[in-house]
C-alpha cells in the first residue's frame, strides 16, 4: 500500500514539473457605472500600458472629454490626464511604436474628411496633436505608427488607398501604385527590425488569378522596392503575412485557395522573398498537416485520416475547405512561428437557432428567411514551425470549441519556454492552456481562473464579448475586462462593485 502510495506521489511530481507555471501576480481596478463602461488597453511593451475612453461628461464648450491613463509593468498609475477633443471629431483607432501612443481621430462618421492625430510620448510624458487636412475622404480600415511616422489605409471609391503622415515634417502624402479597382488592402506591417513600413495587398492579376503585393515604404512616403508573388496553375493566394528572417531577407505566408478568392482555404503557402525568381512558394494542403485534426473527436478523426491515407495510395489529395484566421509570424531563434485559428460563422432564427456547418462551401450565401448572424465559433488554432526557407519543420494544433465571437480577431497568444510553447487563451474568465515540444504534446488543455482582487471577492457576471488576452512584453500577458463582483466578509470593501479590470500573466 505504501509502494503504491510512494508511486502515485512521483507521478504527480513528475506531471505537475510538466506543467507550464501560469502566475497572476498582479490585478489592476477601476470601478465604473455600467457592465458596458469599457476602456480600452494597448500595450506600451516594457513601459507598461496605455488605458482610455471617452467620458460622459463633456467639456464647458460641450466638446469631448477623453480619459488616458498610463500604467507601469507592476500596474501603478504613472499618470491620468484628461484630454478634450473637438466634437466635429470621432475616435477611429490607435496604435503604438517606439515609445509613442498615437490615438486617431476622422472628421466624419463613414469617410474621413481631415485627420486628427494625438502623440503621448514616453519620454517625459508629453503629449502633442497634429491636424492633417485630408483632400482623399477615405473609409479607414487600417492604421500603424512607425517611428516618425503614421500609416493609414482603406477604400475610397471601392478602391485601395493608402496614406502616410510624417510627424516631423507635418506632412501627409498618398502612397503610390495602390489606386485600382484588383487591389485588396491585406496588412500594413510595421514592426520589422528595420526603418521600413511594408504594405500588403491581394491583387489580381491577368491571369484572373490572386497574387500578393508588397511595397516598401520609409517613413518619408518614399517607395523603395516592390515585390509580387504569384501562385501556380490554378492557386489564388488570399491572405498573407510578412516577417523578417535572420538572412535579411523576408518570409511571406499565408492562406491559399483554387480559382479565386474566397472565404474559404485549401492550405497554408510559404515563400521566401530572396527567391522569388526561383518561384520558391511551399504548399501545404491542410490534409498533409501531422496534427491539425486533433481538435476532432478521436473516432471521427480516425475516420479523416484513414480517408486520407486511401487517397494518398490512389496517388490523388483529399482536399478540405476551412476559414483560417492568420496571425502575425513570430521570429523565435531558429524557426518562424505562425498560428491561425479555424472558425465558421453561425447564423440564428427569430424561433429557433441553427448553425451552418463549418465544411459547407459559403455559408455567408446561406441567409434563409429570418436568419441573423450570430457570431464567429472557434474550433482550433493550428501552429506551425518553418526554416527561413519556408520548409515546414513541424506542426500541432490547439482545440478551442468553446468560443465565440462577433468579431473576426487572434484569441490564442504564445509563450516560449526553453524547450516548450505554452499556447492559451481566454473565454468566460478561464485562461485555457495547453503546452507542446514542436509537435509533441506536453500537456493537454487545462484551465485556471483569473483572480480576483480580493480573497473574498465573488464574481457574479461577467461579459465575453468585453473580455480578451493579450501578449504584452516576453512572456507577459495581461487579461481585461469588466466584471460585477461581490465581497461579503473583507472589511473596508464595497459589499458589490462594477469594475473595468487588468490581470497580469506571467508564463514561466
Amino acid at each position: 500500500m505504501k509502494i503504491k502510495f510512494l508511486l502515485n506521489l512521483i507521478l504527480f511530481v513528475i506531471s505537475f514539473s510538466l506543467q507550464a507555471q501560469i502566475s497572476q501576480p498582479l490585478r489592476y481596478e477601476i470601478e465604473i457605472e455600467n457592465l458596458y463602461d469599457e476602456y480600452y488597453v494597448v500595450s506600451a511593451q516594457e513601459n507598461g500600458l496605455f488605458l482610455f475612453k471617452e467620458l460622459e461628461k463633456k467639456s464647458d464648450h460641450n466638446e469631448f472629454l477623453w480619459e488616458i491613463i498610463r500604467l507601469d509593468t507592476s500596474l501603478n498609475e504613472i499618470n491620468r490626464r484628461e484630454v478634450i477633443i473637438d466634437k466635429k471629431f470621432s475616435f477611429r483607432g490607435y496604435s503604438y511604436d517606439n515609445s509613442q501612443f498615437v490615438m486617431l481621430f476622422q472628421e466624419g462618421i463613414d469617410f474621413a474628411k481631415d485627420l486628427l492625430f494625438l502623440t503621448f510620448s514616453i519620454n517625459g510624458d508629453t503629449f502633442q496633436s497634429y491636424l492633417y487636412e485630408n483632400l482623399v475622404p477615405i473609409k479607414l480600415t487600417e492604421f500603424e505608427a512607425k517611428n516618425d511616422a503614421v500609416v493609414f489605409g482603406g477604400n475610397v471609391n471601392m478602391r485601395t488607398v493608402v496614406m502616410m503622415y510624417n510627424f516631423n515634417a507635418e506632412r501627409g502624402v498618398v502612397l503610390p501604385g495602390f489606386y485600382n479597382d484588383k487591389s485588396s488592402l491585406l496588412q500594413i506591417v510595421t514592426d520589422t527590425n528595420d526603418d521600413l513600413v511594408r504594405i500588403i495587398t491581394s491583387d489580381k492579376m491577368p491571369n484572373r488569378r490572386f497574387g500578393i503585393t508588397v511595397r516598401a515604404f520609409n517613413t518619408m512616403g518614399e517607395r523603395i522596392f516592390t515585390n509580387e508573388l504569384l501562385a501556380k496553375g490554378d492557386l489564388s493566394l488570399t491572405d498573407g503575412r510578412v516577417v523578417n528572417s535572420s538572412e535579411g531577407g523576408n518570409l511571406l505566408a499565408g492562406t491559399y485557395s483554387v480559382n479565386k478568392r474566397t472565404e474559404t482555404s485549401r492550405g497554408i503557402y510559404v515563400a521566401d522573398f530572396n527567391k522569388l525568381n526561383e518561384n520558391q512558394i511551399n504548399y501545404y494542403n491542410y490534409a498533409e498537416l501531422e496534427n491539425f485534426f486533433n481538435y476532432m473527436r478521436e473516432r471521427r478523426k480516425e475516420r479523416i485520416l484513414k480517408k486520407i491515407a486511401r487517397k494518398k495510395i490512389k496517388g490523388r489529395k483529399l482536399r478540405f475547405s476551412y476559414r483560417l484566421f492568420v496571425q502575425d509570424i513570430i521570429k523565435q531563434n531558429n524557426e518562424n512561428i505562425l498560428i491561425g485559428e479555424a472558425y465558421y460563422p453561425t447564423y440564428s432564427n427569430r424561433s429557433s437557432g441553427n448553425f451552418i456547418s463549418p465544411y459547407s462551401y459559403d455559408p455567408f450565401s446561406y441567409r434563409g428567411s429570418g436568419q441573423v448572424f450570430d457570431g464567429y465559433e472557434y474550433t482550433h488554432a493550428v501552429i506551425m514551425a518553418f526554416d527561413d526557407n519556408g520548409k515546414l519543420l513541424w506542426d500541432n494544433s490547439f482545440e478551442i470549441n468553446d468560443l465565440k465571437s462577433f468579431q473576426l480577431e487572434e484569441h490564442v497568444q504564445l509563450a516560449f519556454l526553453k524547450n516548450e510553447i505554452v499556447m492559451l487563451y481566454l473565454y468566460d474568465q478561464q485562461l485555457k492552456i495547453k503546452v507542446i515540444k514542436n509537435n509533441e504534446i506536453v500537456e493537454g488543455k487545462y484551465t485556471e481562473d483569473l483572480k480576483l482582487m480580493y480573497e473574498n471577492d465573488e464574481m457574479k457576471s461577467n461579459d465575453e464579448e468585453l473580455e480578451g488576452l493579450e501578449h504584452w512584453y516576453g512572456n507577459n500577458f495581461y487579461a481585461y475586462g469588466v466584471n460585477k463582483v461581490k465581497n461579503l466578509k473583507d472589511e473596508n470593501i464595497k459589499l458589490n462593485r462594477k469594475v473595468f479590470f487588468i490581470n497580469k500573466i506571467v508564463v514561466e
